[in-house]
């Protein structure tokens, strides 16, 4: 049988421990990701940092020092990073997403910036990524009503393709910011501002 419509996309996932690290080493992924709530585990984010491979740290139940220790363990070992904004509740309640925080993080650790949503909509993920978001991480289900702690935060096939549509859309909406009139407009102005005619 024949596969039609293949996409490769780069597989790779959070350790929870040191074993968790070592065992991944023989698939070697292209990227590492640190869990909301291995921030604090120092041990294992050094040993994280010294593989080099880009990494995404999620922020969630963490207080500004645990982060400012996150990224000088990175920095030390001159290691890329993303910071994800997150807040670690299944679903998150809307009221206590803080997307303000990305530009915030953004201006204060001079880094990629990254938004892992955790809401059962789709809206704020564009709010992030108009705040300044570079990478958008949202979880995925087959089925939001199935049993699990973050089930109801995931999106299931139609809210994802929603999110990547309108999402793949945002560069073409924005343009470059430079006042013209388009070729439509152009063949609408006789129409319109008719005393021009005249």
């Amino acid at each position: 049988m024949k596969l039609k419509n293949i996409v490769k996309i780069d597989w790779f996932c959070s350790p929870w421990d040191v074993n968790s690290l070592k065992f991944m080493k023989k698939y070697k992924t292209k990227y590492n990701k640190v869990a909301s709530a291995m921030v604090t585990n120092l041990n294992l984010l050094e040993l994280i940092a010294k593989e080099k491979k880009l990494t995404f740290i999620s922020t969630g139940m963490c207080e500004t020092k645990d982060i400012d220790n996150a990224v000088n363990i990175f920095n030390k070992n001159k290691c890329d990073f993303v910071l994800m904004h997150c807040v670690s509740t299944y679903p998150c309640d809307e009221k206590n997403l803080n997307l303000n925080l990305i530009p915030e993080l953004k201006k204060k650790y001079k880094c990629k910036i990254g938004y892992s949503g955790h809401e059962t909509t789709v809206s704020p993920t564009y709010f992030a990524w108009f705040l300044g978001a570079d990478y958008i991480e949202r979880h995925i289900t087959l089925d939001r009503t199935m049993y699990g702690t973050d089930q109801s935060a995931s999106l299931a096939e139609p809210g994802i393709r929603e999110l990547t549509n309108i999402l793949s859309k945002f560069p073409i909406m924005l343009g470059d910011g430079k006042k013209t009139i388009t070729k439509e407009e152009k063949e609408l102005i006789p129409k319109f501002r008719y005393w021009e005619n005249n």
